[in-house]
């Protein structure tokens, strides 16, 4: 059965042009997805709704077999920006989604402990998000998504302000933590590389639609001379003959 479900979704901006259209897809538990496209190609959009932040004018969307109608407390939620607390510590950044309710336990210090050394983190608990670079900085905002221990994580586009080395330890990170922890995510990004080395599936999003669904033929656990291989190229000269319109 599928985990999450967006079922015959449609949007539309204040009731004017159709932004998402009549969209389907299915992602199963522990898998991770891609949703890949040009820029204003509806797939931010898509990730909101189907993340409960926007509810769509016609169709639903399932997680878990209950519909969504609100963000859960069970996903994870990673954007661009990192969009840290700059007067707080970069362990007080990770617990702020539970200390915005309550006082965070012991245990609960003790798992943002443990995801900020799984982050490459555990020296600077104590920094302030100002002392950090990019790379860091989203670091704090992934170990911040998981200190709930959701299910599912929306990620959009959250490597897109750094630099390619930063950019692929952190790919690897993910990973990982994914699937260490049986983690269902949907991935927004414009990058065709980035999408098919992180991916089980990579959607392409063309004019507020689903235009093509790409299965990675990659082993499931990636490594870093995956990305030079001949089946990598061809899985990326495939979705970018669809992104320009061509066959595959």
């Amino acid at each position: 059965m599928s985990f999450l479900v967006i079922d015959g979704v449609t949007y539309s901006y204040e009731n004017k042009k159709q932004i998402i259209k009549d969209t389907t897809w299915k992602i199963k538990e522990g898998e991770f997805h891609s949703l890949l496209g040009r820029s204003g190609c509806g797939k931010t959009t898509l990730l909101k709704i189907a993340s409960g932040l926007l509810q769509p004018d016609q169709g639903a969307v399932f997680l878990q077999g209950e519909k969504v109608f609100k963000p859960s407390p069970e996903v994870g939620f990673v954007f661009q920006a990192p969009t840290l607390l700059e007067w707080k510590t970069v362990i007080d950044n990770v617990l702020l989604p539970i200390s915005l309710k309550r006082k965070p336990t012991i245990e609960e210090c003790e798992r943002a402990s443990s995801i900020l050394k799984i982050m490459k983190l555990d020296d600077y608990h104590t920094h302030y998000p100002t002392e950090l670079s990019g790379g860091q900085q989203s670091r704090v905002a992934i170990a911040r998504a998981l200190i709930k221990n959701p299910s599912m994580l929306f990620l959009d586009e959250p490597f897109a302000a750094l630099d390619a080395m930063t950019r692929e330890e952190l790919q690897d990170d993910l990973l990982t933590l994914c699937q260490n922890h049986m983690i269902t995510v949907l991935f927004i990004t414009h990058d065709i590389s980035e999408a098919v080395y992180l991916s089980d599936h990579v959607a392409v999003m063309i004019d507020g639609q689903i235009a093509y669904d790409l299965k990675v033929t990659l082993p499931k656990t990636r490594k870093g001379e995956n990305r030079y291989s001949s089946t990598f190229n061809a899985l990326c000269l495939t979705v970018r003959n669809v992104m320009n319109g061509g066959m595959t």
